[in-house]
Order: structure tokens, then sequence, then C-alpha cells
């Protein structure tokens, strides 16, 4: 404390009087958060031990693996009246072991047999939406529509 106070004598050059250091507050930018006062933050207490947090992270890990039948939703041994295995992940179809995604022509087929030209126009969370190429009117299928096999999705070329 002395020596700071020797210090700013030292840098006034006036030995007669003494003045503190003055810190600079700064104005805070819109978009900064509000700072917390220490005094609102509670401490934590932990109830579980070391050795049962590990065991639930490695249960979790188990469950979450892509590899465990319960990580897959529509894997088609959970209901016998899934056909086919069908899921949207990442804005893609997975249907029948191959992706298909936004734009790509496919061969739509019902079950009275009749094999449409489509192109998918969008691929939601629950359905996929085709346009079909003969007359650009637009259909939406379900994901349990393709599991059940209502509709069968088949690649066709873009040519």
């Amino acid at each position: 404390m002395i020596e700071n106070e020797k210090l700013t004598m030292e840098l006034t050059g006036d030995s007669m009087e003494v003045k503190p250091i003055m810190t600079r507050k700064l104005r805070r930018r819109p978009n900064d958060p509000v700072p917390i006062p220490d005094k609102r933050r509670k401490p934590l207490n932990y109830l579980l031990t070391d050795e049962q947090i590990m065991e639930d992270l490695r249960t979790l890990n188990k469950v979450m693996s892509p590899s465990s039948p319960e990580h897959v939703p529509s894997a088609p041994m959970e209901n016998p009246s899934q056909r086919y295995e069908a899921r949207i992940e990442e804005g893609k179809l997975y249907y029948d072991k191959r992706w298909y995604h936004k734009s790509q022509a496919i061969y739509l087929e019902s079950k009275d047999n009749t094999k449409i030209s489509c192109v998918i126009s969008s691929v939601g969370t629950n359905e996929i939406w085709v346009r079909k190429t003969s007359d650009s009117t637009k259909m939406r299928i379900y994901l349990g529509q393709l599991q059940r096999g209502a509709f069968v999705i088949r690649r066709r070329s873009a040519a």
C-alpha cells in the first residue's frame, strides 16, 4: 500500500498530495450478458458419488450407442406391422437400407402396384413431400406409410 502511494507521488510530482489510482468503469455493450453478483450464485450440493455418476454415464453411453437397438426408434424388429425400416435424420430419409435426399429422383409404388415417377421436394421430421414429374402435383408421404409398406420407394436415375 505504501509503495503504491510512493509510486503515485512520484508520478504526480506532488509529494504533499496523494492521489488515489482511479479505475475506469467501462460501459457495458448492449449484447453482453449482465454480470451476476457472487451472492446470487448458490453452492452446488453433490448428492451422488463419483462412482454413481460414472455408472450413470456408462449406462447412458451403452443406451445411446448407434449399435444398440434402443437407439434406432424405427427398427423393424420393434413392431411386427413394420415391413420396412424408415427414419429421417439430418434432413435425409433412410429407407430400405438406402439414403434419400431432397431433389432426388425416385419411383413411388403404391399398394395397387402403380409406379409414379417423382422427385423428393422436401424431407420433414415425420414425412417427405414428393412432386410427381407427370403433372407437378405434390404428395405428402408419412414415415408410417413407408414403414407399413403402403408406399415403396425405389431409386431412379436422374436422366
